[in-house]
């Protein structure tokens, strides 16, 4: 069923360029992406759609660093609503409807954040809490701020001084991988 809906929405958001990757992600040829964030059963799968703004330079940034799994969104925003597809219905209703948000909330978001100088300006305050700490330095190292991008993830590391949790390993983890890339690195 989950992979019905994916199709199904594939299918209607071919018309903005977007394309199945893979269950339940939709990709636009350079900057937007759809997580569908599809949940439930074979009796009943929901839909809560997330738009985001990928960044090709960012993206390769934090595979390699961070070891993220493609694509990576810089910023995204939550289209507000779900959609439940039941087994055996027609899911040509609901699916218009999604689309209708995609374009109507997601398509304007992707757009403005697809401009690089203004994501670059904003990325501090856009980025998500969780992944703030990932986010501003690889985008600062992707716009070529070497300098911002060391001196964000100097500052997080010294802030975890001592702490030895899942999250503090993988940031210092991060850490010198980026720093490995700012100096030339692989």
């Amino acid at each position: 069923m989950h992979k019905r809906v994916t199709d199904a929405c594939a299918r209607a958001l071919a018309c903005c360029g977007y394309t199945r990757r893979r269950h339940g992600i939709l990709l636009q040829p350079r900057f937007g992406c759809l997580d569908l964030r599809l949940t439930g059963t074979d009796a009943l799968v929901v839909a809560d759609p997330v738009v985001g703004v990928r960044h090709e330079p960012v993206e390769r940034i934090l595979v390699t660093a961070a070891g993220w799994g493609e694509p990576v969104a810089c910023v995204r925003l939550p289209l507000g609503r779900r959609w439940k597809f039941p087994a055996g219905a027609d899911l040509s209703a609901g699916v218009q409807e999604l689309t209708e948000a995609v374009v109507v909330q997601g398509q304007p978001f992707i757009d403005r954040w697809a401009q690089w100088p203004a994501l670059v300006r904003q990325i501090e305050t856009l980025a998500p809490a969780e992944t703030r700490q990932f986010l501003v330095p690889a985008v600062a190292l992707a716009d070529g701020d070497t300098d911002r991008a060391l001196g964000v993830v100097r500052a997080e590391v010294a802030r975890l001084a001592g702490r030895a949790d899942g999250y503090a390993v993988a940031y210092r983890n991060f850490a010198r991988r980026l720093s490995r890339l700012a100096e030339g690195g692989s």
